[in-house]
């Protein structure tokens, strides 16, 4: 089953960079060689290595960064950012721009995360407000999908059916965050007869630890599709739930299955016009 998005993918294995992106990757190679020789004027190790080992990824991966080779994205510039002391808009500007964003998502998941302990009590679940609205708006977006940590960026669809509703005792009950919720339409048949085209499924982008038998969508070799995870063995595969032969199993491995987000609800179906 396929998330609709109206835009081009972005193929995985990446393609090579765009003018833009190689411009950003030029100035902060520029930015780390002035920081190389700032550490060394004061003894301190400056070599690749030393870096990748505070930036906490592989001294192969930082090498590409700064040449060019692969694209930077949100969670790899804020450890830059911090390396370099230097904000993300010196070397990139595209990246500036989402930081807030992302910062703040980063900021409810703690805040989930850290839900029980706030409030003193373990296993205790937060009660509806009555004062508070019963329902909260959820993003509907459509994915434009690409290589990096997080496999996609997300527009907001025609503002004129931009939101869905979702019941905050949902939310809370199942200690879900509102900022790490999209809603995104499906269509195809592969997830027949359990979703349809025209339906709309809820994603927490803040969920992406597989576990079996669950749903996801996720970026499979540069196409979004909403699938079965199941692991046999020592291997995760996509499965679908149509039994046509042709909507056989693919694995799931490496940079070339990137999860966007677990499953979380599936919208009430209009069945009028569909039999």
């Amino acid at each position: 089953m396929f998330i609709s998005f109206p835009y081009i993918v972005r193929a995985m294995p990446a393609l090579p960079l765009n003018q833009h992106e190689l411009a950003e990757a030029a100035q902060l190679k520029q930015l780390f060689i002035e920081w190389q020789h700032a550490r060394r004027s004061q003894g301190l190790p400056a070599s690749q290595e030393a870096a990748a080992n505070q930036l906490e990824f592989g001294q192969s991966a930082l090498n590409q960064y700064l040449n060019g080779k692969i694209p930077l994205n949100i969670d790899v510039a804020i450890k830059f950012s911090k390396l370099l002391g230097v904000p993300i808009s010196a070397f990139s500007s595209t990246l500036a721009s989402h930081a807030d964003d992302f910062a703040a998502a980063k900021d409810a998941i703690a805040m989930a995360q850290a839900r029980e302990h706030d409030f003193g009590i373990v296993g205790k679940r937060v009660t509806v407000d009555a004062q508070q609205a019963e329902h909260i708006p959820i993003k509907k977006v459509s994915l434009t999908l690409r290589a990096g940590v997080m496999g996609f960026e997300a527009s907001q669809e025609d503002p004129s059916d931009s939101t869905i509703d979702l019941p905050r005792r949902f939310i809370e009950e199942n200690d879900l965050v509102p900022q790490c919720l999209l809603a995104i339409s499906v269509k195809g048949d592969s997830m027949w007869p359990l979703m349809i085209e025209g339906d709309v499924v809820v994603i927490n982008i803040a969920d992406t630890k597989p576990i079996n038998n669950e749903f996801y969508a996720v970026n499979f070799e540069g196409e979004a599709v909403v699938k079965r995870l199941v692991r046999d063995g020592r291997e995760w595969y996509l499965a679908s739930m149509n039994p046509d032969p042709a909507y056989h199993r693919r694995a799931c491995r490496g940079g070339d299955c990137i999860i966007v987000g677990r499953v979380v609800r599936q919208e009430a179906r209009t069945l009028m016009g569909r039999v």
